[in-house]
């Protein structure tokens, strides 16, 4: 990868089995607007293809191996496969095949990326509030388990940068469903961890908390990372990505 365009790289992966990592704005290669892999309402179909190319590129994979999903914030996870197209409306995807890179689109929802080393099978989700209120992640690994045959305490997860729960504010609308990781700040406020809501679900399900990794960054503090919350319609979208060597 070239040293100019800058991607976070997670620790808990084993670098010669599994490529992953989530992208930052780069304002400084991508001027105005940052590096993008969605958004349509601010970047055109182009600027969006031409992104996701370079990313393929900086990656050393062909696009065609390069896998994207419509996410529309529910819990459909697909099968991903080398003939898989993309745009499929999904919110997480799994693969065992090799070479094939699974993306997730973020700008404050949470990327959860799993890896299974035993059965080498990989997923990539993405869980907004309304995915963690469905438990996305909980049926991404019920699938694990039914179609590969994973065990949850063998799983290696990586939760994302994303809102934090010091500065990600809902209404009681979004509170009322999330008891255990909202905390009032006013009569009509709260703040809201999504990522320590999805890490409570993974522990749950069986999986270690020693084999996850949680990202400490804040999207909407960080200028390095796209933040919808932040920058609202000028927001462009990160990749969080994960494949199989």
């Amino acid at each position: 990868m070239n040293d100019n365009f800058n991607i976070l790289i997670p620790e808990i992966f084993p670098k010669d089995r599994i490529i992953s990592g989530v992208t930052k704005r780069n304002l400084s290669l991508f001027p105005d607007k940052g590096f993008t892999i969605s958004n349509q309402d601010v970047f055109t179909e182009n600027e969006i293809e031409q992104h996701r190319r370079f990313l393929a590129g900086k990656l050393g994979v062909e696009f065609e191996q390069m896998k994207f999903q419509k996410q529309v914030h529910k819990t459909d996870i697909q099968i991903a496969t080398s003939n898989t197209p993309n745009g499929l409306e999904s919110d997480g995807m799994i693969t065992s095949e090799h070479g094939i890179i699974l993306n997730v689109s973020i700008a404050d929802c949470l990327a959860i990326l799993m890896f299974d080393p035993i059965n080498r099978v990989i997923a990539a989700v993405h869980s907004g509030w309304k995915g963690t209120k469905e438990s996305i992640t909980d049926k991404c690994i019920n699938i694990l388990i039914k179609k590969f045959n994973s065990k949850p305490n063998e799983l290696i997860v990586y939760l994302s940068p994303c809102a934090s729960g010091r500065n990600y504010e809902v209404g009681y609308d979004v509170a009322k469903y999330f008891p255990e990781t909202t905390q009032q700040i006013s009569k009509s406020k709260y703040l809201f961890d999504n990522q320590k809501g999805v890490l409570n679900q993974l522990i749950r399900a069986g999986v270690k908390e020693s084999n996850v990794e949680s990202s400490s960054i804040c999207t909407i503090e960080n200028n390095e990372y796209h933040s919808f919350r932040r920058d609202r319609d000028k927001s462009g979208r990160m990749s969080a990505f994960i494949g199989i060597l």
